[in-house]
């Protein structure tokens, strides 16, 4: 394990290319993991960074496993990009997009939530409906282990999950539709479409792992350089450490490393991005 704070020299040589983009996942990077979804904050150091960094940088995006409009009313930044629903929504602004088969699939989540509910009305179990999908939080469980193994039963029983992803995350099981979208094509979309020559990636959860893997992609194929930096917590699943190529330990290592982030920023010659940035295609 490779702790960020003792490689800043190579960092900084990837900070320094241009144009350059920071992609970071919410849930356990910028915000500390909380009992439910609903009470979960994001750090206001990582944000006052994050706003200073979307002016300098060509690209700011938040990443999550979230609805895209509850990113951007967590995170609350104007000049951000904003990935939901792990790659199915994006959004700019006020504006959002739905790829077309997503919304096919909303119903099939309702009769999944529906056929689910009456079956894991266990205490501390709750199921999320985000729209295009769906997670099963179990944080609250007294018995998680127990709780775990109820879930995955009772998931491997139904004929409705069997035509949807499930995909592990921490305490939780998410229901995606059965496409190939998720952070790794988000994040590789945007590495084409901002054209970026560097780049960096922060992610605590097994759905950041195919981030990790498409930073790792982007640098064999293209004229790219980029890091994934792992944040690091006890419930942090041992197959991202080995796909990182740094660490950091918790959201507070976050608030410091977004701050030296600015101070670089602030210093460096980073043009302020134009209007639009994108690559023509």
């Amino acid at each position: 394990m490779s702790y960020a704070f003792n490689h800043l020299k190579p960092i900084q040589e990837i900070l320094e290319r241009v144009p350059f983009g920071l992609i970071t996942d919410v849930d356990g990077t910028i915000s500390k993991t909380a009992p439910t979804p609903q009470q979960a904050r994001v750090s206001p150091l990582c944000r006052h960074y994050l706003l200073k960094l979307s002016s300098h940088l060509a690209l700011v995006a938040a990443i999550s496993g979230r609805p895209v409009n509850q990113v951007r009313k967590m995170v609350g930044i104007d000049n951000m990009v904003y990935i939901g629903n792990h790659g199915m929504e994006r959004g700019r602004g006020v504006k959002n997009e739905f790829p077309d088969i997503t919304h096919d699939y909303s119903r099939v989540i309702k009769s999944m939530i529906k056929e689910l509910t009456p079956l894991l009305s266990s205490e501390g179990i709750s199921i999320e409906d985000k729209g295009v999908t769906a997670t099963i939080h179990y944080r609250l469980s007294p018995e998680p282990q127990l709780t775990e193994r109820k879930i995955l039963n009772t998931l491997n029983a139904s004929t409705r999950a069997k035509s949807l992803r499930v995909i592990r995350g921490k305490m939780s099981f998410n229901l995606l539709p059965p496409t190939e979208t998720d952070k790794g094509t988000a994040t590789m979309d945007l590495i084409r479409e901002y054209n970026l020559q560097g780049g960096i990636y922060l992610g605590d959860d097994y759905t950041d792992i195919d981030a990790f893997k498409a930073i790792h992609t982007a640098r064999h194929n293209r004229n790219f350089q980029g890091l994934a930096i792992g944040i690091i917590s006890s419930e942090t699943p041992e197959k991202l450490v080995t796909e990182a190529d740094f660490t950091l330990n918790g959201v507070g290592d976050v608030e410091h490393f977004l701050k030296w982030m600015t101070e670089n920023a602030l210093q460096s010659s980073w043009p302020h991005p134009p209007t639009d940035t994108r690559a023509n295609d």
